[in-house]
């Protein structure tokens, strides 16, 4: 059986739906910087019809063009026929795969995160062995590599944040609430947060138990399988969602909070569609109902008001995947502007891409920088003095573009700012 015949019956659902109108792309953040049709939601069907047609072969140029795209929804909330452009995409992402493999370093690194202790074990030799490649950047803002790494997706430019020297999860696994116990929480911390900014991890940690919630870090959990899967490694992809599935099942839990989005929306959506498993799958199905990005949860639980004055003008970006895949936005700016001091200003098209997109940025670097550049325009408008997302990818992507334009704003985790304005000890207010 070709590859092709595999998926023929469920593309063509979708397929059937474009009407050609368009309307992708006046959003999409990827056309805006080439101008080819080909970076379209529009013009990515129209190759993926013309496989089923046998006009096209799922060739390595096939699939490069169907990998231009960030993923980043745009086109999926703007679709007037309700087109679901991102399960059509990443199931040409998948066959594509199967006939063509995945490129070999992604390959590599996607493999290495099935075994979990290799993986940390080979991190933690990372944080020793780092700066031998890398070495801190002129403004402080992260590292640079000494050399160009392509493979890495690394220029001799770009700044990337150093590997914690201890992560996350090497803290103590269980954290008893401050008080009365409102509830018990599994935090999924994903890679970034435990890893590069175990900082605002944990942030996202103290603010629960100030805020009454017992919190338990399942040591066994994996990375969330985003970054394989979106690149069509759904062998790999499936095999971490079943193993995270399997570690948050384990104990009762009233929710699984997530600080990162695209963590969020696996755990919350995307898992159904790679589980194949009928157990897990049902195991699944409840355990996304559970699911919560930090600020969300603490809307909906009703979170302590005593914060203090922080003095300090801020902006927000909207992640893509907590925007309009996990359709969290008001949250965030609810507790942001509930503390006193601050001065919240609203950018121009916050919930608009910053052209980090995972890997896409890894792959493609001049584009997703200059998707950045107008977010940093936007941003810098405001004259804000942080800018504050729920997205780690986005930090790093954001602060590299103003590392770039010597800009002056930092760039935090919204968890950062609710911990400075608890008074949590050790998270000083930012300057």
């Amino acid at each position: 059986m070709k590859t092709t015949d595999k998926y023929k019956h469920d593309w063509q659902e979708q397929l059937a739906k474009c009407i050609r109108c368009g309307t992708c792309r006046s959003v999409c953040p990827v056309f805006a910087v080439t101008g080819n049709e080909n970076s379209t939601a529009r013009g990515k069907v129209r190759l993926i019809e013309a496989v089923t047609e046998g006009d096209l072969e799922l060739t390595h140029e096939m699939q490069q063009r169907i990998s231009q795209c960030l993923m980043c929804k745009a086109c999926v909330t703007g679709c007037p026929s309700s087109v679901k452009t991102d399960w059509l995409f990443l199931d040409a992402r998948k066959a594509l795969a199967e006939e063509n493999s995945v490129p070999f370093m992604k390959k590599l690194a996607f493999t290495s995160l099935t075994y979990r202790w290799l993986f940390e074990k080979a991190l933690g030799a990372g944080t020793l062995l780092q700066r031998l490649v890398l070495k801190d950047s002129p403004d402080g803002r992260g590292m640079v590599s000494r050399i160009p790494l392509p493979a890495a997706g690394l220029n001799a430019r770009r700044i990337i944040p150093p590997l914690a020297t201890k992560p996350l999860r090497s803290n103590p696994l269980v954290l008893k609430p401050r008080g009365p116990r409102r509830a018990r929480v599994a935090f999924f911390t994903g890679c970034m947060l435990n890893y590069v900014y175990p900082d605002a991890g944990k942030a996202i940690v103290d603010i629960l138990v100030h805020n009454g919630i017992e919190v338990t870090l399942p040591i066994d959990q994996y990375c969330c399988g985003t970054p394989a899967f979106t690149s069509g490694d759904f062998p790999v992809g499936r095999y971490l969602a079943e193993r995270n599935i399997e570690a948050l099942s384990k104990q009762p839990l009233d929710a699984i909070i997530t600080g990162c989005p695209s963590c969020g929306l696996a755990l919350k959506h995307e898992y159904g569609h790679i589980i194949d498993d009928p157990r897990l799958k049902e195991k699944w199905t409840e355990i996304a109902t559970k699911v919560h990005d930090i600020t969300q949860f603490l809307v909906e639980i009703g979170h302590r008001e005593d914060f203090h004055e922080v003095k300090l003008k801020l902006t927000y970006h909207d992640p893509c995947h907590l925007v309009r895949g996990m359709g969290v936005s008001q949250e965030p700016r609810q507790m942001l502007k509930a503390i006193p001091g601050i001065d919240f200003v609203e950018m121009a098209h916050a919930d608009e891409c910053c052209g980090a997109g995972g890997t896409f940025s890894l792959s493609y670097y001049d584009i997703s920088r200059q998707i950045n550049d107008k977010k940093l325009d936007a941003a810098q408008d405001t004259n804000a003095q942080v800018l504050v997302t729920g997205c780690s990818v986005c930090r790093m992507h954001i602060d590299d573009g103003l590392s770039r334009r010597q800009g002056t704003i930092k760039v935090r985790h919204t968890a950062e700012i609710l911990a400075a304005a608890y008074r949590i000890p050790g998270k000083e207010v930012i300057s």
